[in-house]
């Protein structure tokens, strides 16, 4: 309708299709912004809002007749929805690194500078308000078909949009314990093992296994078993710091790689982690519940950076804090050293004189 200027009436290729353009302009945003999540009662009355201001502002004839000043309130009114839409997108870029999220924000973002350059050469160089017909001209022709490109492309890109984002949900849910949101053993295994690669004399891993996990399904029922499991890894994933790695490695056993700490430091945190547990108080039907747990640690740089041994050594550790009582950390320490044999001088039979360990 817009390309028709000056051979359709003026209501449909001036008043009709450029309200058309913004209402697409307002559904995108709304589409974006449920896409997002995001729902408010005053969102549909934003996304018609453009269209209705341009509806009022065609019954007044004498200002409406000037193309200047259509331009102007045109293309203002697309880049109030586009600033408001590249908000959205920045702060959702924040939250999913999708690769179309980006794009569609380049994209956006280009066309609000089209609509400045336009209102800007307007400004300088007005068009004869009395023209009919679509102005020609680079950049007027450059906006019109960038408007245009904007809308197509960012239908397409809603399209990329949906299946990054299933992806995305797909990979987590396949490396992300259901219940307590933590990695499980097939994510903790893929971000620890290339850690471990790159360096060979720091990094230290903690296991944790619940006490008296059965004890607890058995007097208090699997839901408050559950509950407990989802408290503890509230508890390891708050005091664990930003480059740890935290995980559900069974069923009530966790664990966490530190990947730069030595392993009196590790144990600190597995102390203080103990502690926090000890001191829960979980509210159950049958009254207050108090659980405990065990940790066993080891060190890199005692055991060395293969997975395998690493892993024993800290569940051997557990072993030993169970074994001593539970409500404890242990501490894998290698055995040290057998020192050689060495034997004197023979004697004058022969035989050796002495032996020294």
């Amino acid at each position: 309708m817009l390309g028709l200027r000056g051979h359709i009436p003026a209501l449909w290729s001036i008043t009709v299709s450029n309200a058309m353009l913004l209402l697409v302009s307002g559904l995108i945003w709304l589409g974006y912004r449920r896409f997002f999540g995001k729902v408010a009662g005053h969102d549909r009355l934003f996304a018609l809002l453009g269209a209705l201001i341009w509806g009022a502002l065609a019954c007044d004839q004498g200002l409406f007749a000037d193309i200047n000043f259509r331009t102007y309130v045109i293309s203002a009114m697309q880049f109030a929805y586009l600033l408001v839409l590249s908000l959205e997108l920045v702060r959702q870029c924040r939250k999913e690194r999708l690769p179309a999220l980006a794009l569609t924000l380049m994209v956006i973002v280009f066309q609000q500078a089209m609509l400045i350059a336009r209102m800007i050469y307007i400004f300088f160089f007005p068009l004869d308000p009395s023209i009919t017909s679509l102005p020609s001209g680079n950049l007027i022709g450059l906006t019109l078909i960038g408007t245009m490109a904007v809308l197509v492309l960012s239908g397409l890109l809603q399209m990329a949009l949906v299946a990054q984002r299933s992806e995305r949900r797909f990979r987590i849910a396949a490396e992300t314990d259901e219940l307590t949101g933590l990695a499980n053993r097939r994510c903790f295994l893929n971000e620890v093992l290339p850690r471990l690669a790159d360096r060979s004399d720091r990094g230290a891993l903690a296991l944790f296994d619940l006490d008296h996990f059965k004890r607890i399904n058995d007097t208090h029922g699997h839901l408050i078993g559950d509950r407990t499991l989802i408290e503890f890894a509230y508890i390891l994933a708050g005091a664990a710091p930003k480059n740890a790695v935290t995980a559900r490695v069974g069923g009530e056993e966790f664990a966490l790689f530190l990947p730069d700490a030595s392993v009196a430091t590790a144990t600190i945190l597995a102390e203080h982690i103990r502690q926090l547990t000890h001191a829960y108080r979980l509210d159950t039907a049958k009254g207050e519940l108090r659980f405990t747990v065990s940790g066993g640690v080891a060190g890199v740089a005692e055991v060395g950076s293969d997975y395998e041994s690493l892993n024993s050594a800290a569940d051997f550790a557990l072993y030993k804090a169970k074994s001593e009582g539970r409500n404890r950390v242990a501490i894998h320490r290698p055995d040290p050293p057998t020192p050689p044999l060495t034997f004197s001088r023979t004697s004058d039979r022969g035989q050796p004189a002495s032996a020294a360990v």
